[in-house]
């Protein structure tokens, strides 16, 4: 494996087992159905997007869920981002919920996330009203190679603003981050490199909270693969793009010490606020 599982401790705190059956169930099945909204909807108006992150996993070792998986992920193309993401306010269901600045006036995060209005995972991000279980849907974005660490640092810090904005993080907290992150100075040198680099290959980075680089031929032509016994969207060469995030054995599924989650518990309202 990769270093990937053991960075994503920072945001995936629970070994899966802290989840139940009946929780896990329950995720995988409404994520699906969240889903399978956003497909129609991305079909029927010309938009194109791609399953990556776990989801593309699971596509590629078992057809289905990976057995932790506690989301749904996907991308589109950036050019196309703000289009699709007025399609989905204007025609997802009632009970779903396009969580975003304009919904969430403290929403922090730097993608769209479509949540389930019935259910709360918990630990939840306090200063969201909602927080039920999620597909996220991140941009994809093509910049030049000599361009990518001042861009990833710029993300970096103005995430960090986001979150001193909305008040999850102090002043102090935030002061603390980007010294240990030596953002400003890699800012600086980053921008000072991009000046004198030569480095002009296009590439794509997908804006999550990994972003993985990819080469501009991994991503087109987009190519079909099957998720859950439905035909979905991916990368021309998915394999080089899971490779890049998991490491050369992806399709060696983690021993279970690895296999860490977000969330330790899911709340349903429709069923009498059951926890499960």
């Amino acid at each position: 494996m990769n270093n990937y599982f053991e960075t994503s401790k920072k945001y995936k705190g629970f070994h899966y087992s802290v989840l139940s059956h009946e929780a896990l169930d329950y995720l995988h099945k409404r994520t699906l159905e969240i889903f399978t909204q956003i497909k129609e909807i991305f079909d029927a108006n010309g938009i194109k997007y791609m399953i990556c992150g776990g989801t593309l996993l699971g596509a590629s070792t078992t057809g289905s869920f990976i057995p932790w998986d506690d989301d749904f992920d996907m991308c589109v193309f950036e050019e196309d981002y703000e289009r699709a993401i007025n399609l989905l306010i204007e025609k997802m269901s009632d009970d779903i919920i396009v969580q975003y600045k304009k919904v969430e006036p403290r929403y922090f995060h730097g993608w769209v996330k479509v949540r389930d209005k019935n259910s709360k995972v918990e630990p939840a991000t306090q200063n969201y009203a909602n927080n039920g279980v999620w597909c996220d849907i991140y941009k994809l974005a093509k910049l030049k190679k000599k361009d990518i660490p001042y861009k990833i640092a710029k993300e970096h810090l103005a995430y960090l603003k986001r979150r001193l904005g909305a008040h999850d993080i102090t002043k102090s907290e935030y002061k603390k981050r980007v010294k240990q992150n030596c953002l400003y100075g890699r800012l600086f040198k980053a921008k000072i490199s991009s000046l004198f680099s030569s480095k002009n290959s296009i590439k794509y980075i997908i804006w999550s909270a990994s972003k993985i680089v990819l080469d501009e031929s991994w991503v087109l032509p987009l190519s079909k693969t099957v998720f859950e016994e439905i035909e979905v969207t991916t990368f021309a060469k998915p394999e080089c793009y899971l490779t890049e995030h998991y490491g050369n054995d992806y399709k060696t599924l983690p021993p279970e010490e690895k296999r860490r989650v977000g969330i330790n518990s899911v709340q349903i309202f429709s069923g009498g606020g059951t926890q499960v």
